[in-house]
């Protein structure tokens, strides 16, 4: 296994401390500044981009301070992952930058992002570092590799597979911490559990809709939807630990598509 981690935290600092803060060169020459956007065919509007620069002062004492760790994050996620997947053939290439204020990491075309400005503590890297991690190594294991994308199934898999794999990684943890990357959502989890029920057929019955109206609904922050912000999460964590009574994570970690929706599907279904 190598894991390859390029560190362009630097650059932000870099940029932000020059008289004129040169935004245009700084992201021609970083284009994955703005991977948080382009990996889905947007763009950085004038009003978002005033929004966000007017957000890096409140974000920079927490990115000077992050900035000597982000590569060791990564590096240190991979060392406790790889071994538990039995994925030591995989190659892990990493960035850690400073991003657009708006997501603290994903994983894209085979790479992890992790963005530092959203980074608030060690706890907070030590699981959500993992969580990534399992991303970018649950992708790429199968026979036939999975898809960026896909049906909300393949959402609620994959998620719930990270979300549980760092909850064993890190007993020490609650699983709403686990949920969120650090504590504070205990009141959040217990409205998960009171609709469990109602969100898992809600999930059954879009399970297989590729739209990001839908996806949105259950996984994202900003999706329209009268459950808790991100249940999907949730939801997933307890089909795969449910999954790990009968099943190994390398198991798990190498299902196809069709394996793993069917999967859902079963432990969905009433």
């Amino acid at each position: 296994m190598t894991v390859v981690v390029r560190d362009l935290v630097p650059a932000f600092l870099e940029f932000w401390s020059a008289p004129d803060r040169p935004w245009d060169a700084y992201v021609e020459q970083h284009p994955e500044v703005l991977n948080d956007l382009t990996r889905v065919g947007r763009t950085l509007e004038p009003e978002r981009l005033e929004k966000t620069l007017a957000a890096y002062p409140e974000l920079e004492a927490r990115i000077r301070s992050n900035a000597p760790h982000a590569t060791r994050w990564i590096e240190e996620a991979a060392e406790r992952v790889v071994p538990v997947l039995e994925a030591e053939h995989v190659d892990i290439h990493g960035i850690a930058m400073v991003g657009l204020g708006t997501s603290n990491g994903w994983v894209d075309d085979g790479t992890l992002y992790l963005a530092v400005e959203l980074i608030p503590d060690e706890r907070s890297a030590e699981i959500f570092a993992a969580h990534e991690i399992a991303h970018a190594l649950q992708l790429p294991l199968p026979d036939q590799p999975w898809p960026g994308g896909g049906p909300l199934g393949l959402g609620i898999y994959s998620e719930g597979f990270a979300t549980a794999l760092t909850a064993e990684l890190f007993p020490q943890y609650s699983l709403a911490d686990h949920l969120w990357f650090g504590p504070g959502y205990h009141d959040w989890f217990a409205d998960c559990e009171s609709a469990r029920q109602e969100a898992e057929a809600a999930i059954l019955a879009d399970l297989d809709s590729d739209d990001d109206t839908v996806t949105g609904r259950y996984l994202t922050m900003s999706g329209q939807t009268d459950f808790p912000k991100r249940i999907g999460y949730f939801v997933g964590t307890r089909v795969i630990q449910a999954l790990r009574r009968d099943h190994s994570w390398p198991e798990l970690a190498r299902w196809s598509t069709d394996r793993a929706l069917r999967e859902v599907r079963a432990r969905l279904a009433p």
